[in-house]
């Protein structure tokens, strides 16, 4: 198995697994290091996935293609589909189904411990009424409907949140989010987050549900396990790029003037240090954990490091939001600047990166290449058709 750099034997897992979101970027590495562990050692308990036919395939048609996927993570290459797939059990619903709990009661054995890793849930940064209501709806809602259907069993919820749901705050930020109160919020999907956690943590109290909070802050494609730099979903970082990549493959040649301040930085993860960082913590009695390397990176460095990887110089930085404006700048303003701005005028934080140190050691926190990573979306034409 690959090594999560902690004290945490892959044999000493105990009890049955459900992971939701195992179609997400996230969510399906997760699923392939829990899946590591049943191929390589004595644990011999039941992975659950809880995903819905969709776009014409069934559930099982679904869990086909991440098994066969062309970037599938090289250690589990080894294994033919079916030895893999021998350890999963799918249970074809979602998050928002009334009959949830009958579900998951019925194929779940109850008198086995049960570690529920919840990554699903939407990731919209648009501050419309749509995008409340998205979140709302798959994030609040599905979440609480989730905690019910699972109260009849001796069960651990690991909720993966985001570390921005403490909102806008100043200074080095911690793993204990109940210092920040009053929060201001960049936009509905990190207050959702922040209102979940609160629940979580009110909720399951009350009803003797153990329970973790995990906050990955910005995830990048990987960096540790080949085939390196995969990522299923442009958005984020990488949606800011494929702007200025569509811009330059409509032939514009005016320059773009690009407000972001000169201080802002944002921390970056990569996605299978995530994952390992999740097997690494799961059973362990901590309550939250901020999922995050021990640097943020300099925004104005980062994006003109993304910049230089499609060769696009025709740029400047400034300090204040530029007047005046061309075509393209119209529509970078318009459009992609409208989610974009907050994170990079808005944001300057470094974290407390104590516990995950401890845990995780430094073994697994390769450099953020940013070209490489950059480079992959670019031969993928941004598509995430050709990479999901």
């Amino acid at each position: 198995m690959t090594s999560t750099g902690g004290s945490m034997k892959p044999s000493e897992l105990q009890g049955n697994i459900l992971i939701t979101g195992v179609t997400g970027f996230i969510g399906r590495h997760v699923l392939y290091e829990f899946l590591n562990v049943a191929m390589e050692t004595s644990w011999r308990n039941k992975i659950y996935i809880l995903l819905r036919g969709k776009k014409g395939l069934s559930a099982a048609a679904r869990v086909e293609h991440l098994l066969t996927h062309e970037y599938l993570p090289d250690y589990l290459k080894k294994y033919d589909y079916q030895e893999l797939a021998d350890n999963i059990t799918a249970i074809d619903g979602n998050l928002e189904d009334s009959d949830l709990g009958l579900q998951v009661c019925s194929l779940i054995p109850r008198e086995e411990q049960l570690y529920v890793i919840h990554n699903a849930g939407s990731v919209n940064l648009f501050n419309t009424a749509a995008a409340e209501q998205e979140v709302h709806h798959t994030n609040w809602l599905g979440t609480i409907n989730l905690i019910h259907a699972i109260e009849l069993f001796n069960s651990k919820l690991v909720f993966m949140s985001t570390a921005f749901s403490c909102g806008i705050v100043d200074g080095v930020i911690g793993d204990n989010f109940s210092f920040y109160q009053d929060n201001s919020f960049r936009n509905h999907y990190e207050k959702c987050k922040n209102l979940t956690e609160k629940f979580i943590q009110s909720y399951c109290t009350e009803k003797n549900i153990k329970y973790q909070i995990l906050r990955p802050s910005v995830v990048c494609g990987r960096l540790i396990d080949a085939p390196l730099y995969y990522i299923s979903k442009f958005d984020v970082f990488y949606g800011w790029t494929k702007f200025f990549w569509n811009l330059q493959n409509q032939g514009s040649t005016e320059s773009v003037r690009i407000h972001i301040s000169r201080n802002s930085k944002v921390n970056i993860v990569p996605v299978d240090f995530v994952a390992k960082s999740v097997l690494a913590f799961f059973q362990q009695d901590i309550p939250y954990v901020n999922i995050v390397y021990p640097e943020s990176i300099n925004n104005r460095y980062l994006h003109a490091s993304l910049l230089d990887a499609l060769h696009f110089n025709r740029y400047e930085f400034i300090d204040e939001a530029p007047t005046n404006l061309n075509k393209s700048e119209k529509l970078y303003y318009r459009s992609i600047n409208k989610v974009y701005t907050p994170y990079l005028n808005q944001c300057s934080n470094e974290y407390d990166t104590q516990l995950i140190g401890s845990i995780m050691g430094s073994t697994v926190m390769p450099k953020i290449d940013l070209h490489s990573l950059a480079d992959f979306s670019i031969c993928n034409h941004f598509d995430e058709e050709m990479v999901y």
